[in-house]
């Protein structure tokens, strides 16, 4: 007897930042390790794995745009007040048909070849590509999608069969406003590294791991993936500092920011540590008392899971602000724009912790780690209905 073909589950990967990378990695891991017998997987970086250079052109146009947004908040404004005029379909049609012509096409073909049962997108491109695919009569696939953001904003399309969303007043404003139904949108818990609970040995053991000082106040700096905020002025506006401090900054993949960092020597009442683009984040995260930085969406809930209170300095969307508004709402979070004033706030904390102990509580309220689990029990429920 011929044995009967299992359904095929497509996890496409899109980098534009590392929130749309951090949550696909997440889910795709839990449903491989809970459904992976059961199920066909295909993991792929969609952009990159044909080796199509009208591909990897979308993708690199993406990465340049999330770069632009973080240099002048003007790009953004700009991109979302175009979005709020001409709305969801036009928007998006005139991005990848007409503004990436050449990468449409070819991206297309290659989703219709995955021959997919479902697709789970975490990013509105592939998202996209997959209800025009169906659309066309090309796909007969469901299609689920999580957004990384707590509000859905308008370049996700609503051709999808679920959109899952980490928080309840951005699902109550999605089906306020008519975009989706209420069946088709669904809460879910934020998705972070299932990683996290294997740093569970206290900020001792991490701190001796990294080599920097047990009584130092330690504090995270991080602008994203491309390192593009205030990161720089922050860090030597702590340099200034007569505290005890460790500073660990993490620049991404902003080479010149890192060299530059690399020729630092800062006063000995201070352990300054740079890194460039690195996977030691969840360590940072587990052994520092304060982050201070971008209101990316990882950015924030890696330190805020380990109960490390966050100053969020910088925006470079409406996104991220949405993002912030999320984290300083529940308690953990406080925006600063001015950088003086943020190391006025972390100096006055390094100096009496329990004024930081409302934050650190909330931090640990909102803390868990089953978000991933959870989508890939809804992604095999979906795909055999």
């Amino acid at each position: 007897m011929e044995n009967k073909k299992k359904p095929r589950v497509v996890f496409p990967f899109v980098e534009a930042g590392m929130g749309h990378i951090m949550p696909m990695r997440a889910v795709s891991d839990a449903f491989e390790k809970k459904y992976g017998d059961r199920v066909e997987i295909i993991k792929t970086y969609f952009f990159q794995d044909t080796n199509d250079p009208n591909m990897k052109f979308v993708e690199d146009e993406l990465i340049r745009e999330v770069k632009g947004h973080n240099k002048n908040w003007f790009n953004s404004f700009y991109q979302f007040l175009l979005l709020s005029i001409f709305r969801t379909r036009i928007s998006m049609k005139f991005l990848h048909q007409v503004r990436y012509k050449r990468g449409f096409e070819p991206s297309m073909r290659y989703l219709k070849s995955l021959d997919a049962d479902l697709i789970f997108n975490t990013h509105f491109s592939t998202l996209y590509y997959a209800c025009e695919l169906r659309a066309r009569g090309q796909s007969k696939s469901k299609i689920i999608t999580f957004c990384p953001d707590p509000i859905v904003g308008l370049q996700w399309d609503n051709r999808g069969d679920l959109m899952l969303l980490s928080g309840s007043s951005g699902v109550k404003k999605a089906q306020r406003f008519g975009r989706f139904k209420p069946d088709a949108i669904k809460e879910v818990p934020f998705l972070i590294r299932k990683e996290v609970q294997d740093y569970n040995k206290g900020k001792e053991f991490y701190r001796c791991e990294l080599g920097i000082p047990q009584d130092n106040f330690t504090i995270l700096l991080a602008d994203g993936a491309y390192g593009a905020g205030k990161l720089k002025d922050t860090v030597y506006e702590l340099l200034k500092s007569k505290l005890n401090l460790t500073l660990i900054a993490v620049c991404g993949k902003n080479q010149e920011l890192y060299e530059e960092f690399q020729k630092i020597t800062p006063p000995s009442n201070i352990v300054f540590k740079p890194y460039g683009f690195t996977d030691k984040m969840l360590m940072f995260a587990a052994s520092c008392d304060l982050f201070i930085g971008k209101a990316g969406a990882s950015n924030l809930a890696e330190p805020a899971y380990f109960g490390a209170p966050c100053i969020v300095t910088f925006c470079a969307t409406p996104i991220e602000k949405w993002i912030c508004q999320h984290y300083t709402s529940i308690g953990c979070a406080i925006r600063i724009k001015s950088v003086k004033k943020a190391v006025v706030l972390a100096e006055s904390f390094a100096q009496n912790p329990e004024l930081m102990e409302p934050y650190v509580q909330a931090a640990k309220a909102q803390s868990r780690c089953d978000g991933a689990d959870i989508l890939a029990d809804i992604i095999y429920e979906q795909l055999h209905q």
